[in-house]
This record gives C-alpha cells, structure tokens and sequence, in this order.
C-alpha cells in the first residue's frame, strides 16, 4: 500500500473509516462475482485452511459450491478464492 494512502486512511474520523470499509466490502463482492462461474474451481478459505470445491450455483452473496469431501454448502462470495 502507497504511503500517501496510509497517511489519508489515519487522518480519517470513525464515519469515514466506515463508509471506506463498506465501500472495500461492495468492491471485494463485485470483483469476487465478476471472477466466480458455475464449474470455476475454488477454495473456501478459512481462518486456518483451505477447502476445495466447485461452484454449481452463483447467487447474489452467496455461491452453492460442492466441495470436493462430498458435500455442498453456501458459501459468502468473499469467503472464496480461485483455485
């Protein structure tokens, strides 16, 4: 991250580091739904591990995604990463 960009984001009040955190929030979802297509190879990432899987369905925040134990599951579009 750029200096310049660190010095803006620590002279920001609480209202704007919000409003910058949920505007981060829609961007990740948009760029995660732009790259993310049934039959796309995935990984639902964790805290400590990732899990394989591939997507069957794309909904609006979620994705229906077969993992490959088995079983399927909906899963937060940010909560997923290109295999």
């Amino acid at each position: 991250m750029k200096e310049s960009m660190r010095k803006e984001i620590m002279s920001m009040n609480l209202g704007e580091l919000n409003d910058l955190r949920d505007f981060i929030r829609d961007v990740h979802l948009m760029n995660a739904k732009s790259s993310l297509k049934p039959g796309t190879k995935v990984f639902m990432v964790q805290k400590t591990k990732k899990t394989p899987g591939t997507i069957r369905k794309v909904l609006q925040k979620n994705a229906v995604v077969d993992m490959d134990s088995g079983r399927t599951y909906r899963i937060p579009l940010v909560m997923l990463e290109v295999a």
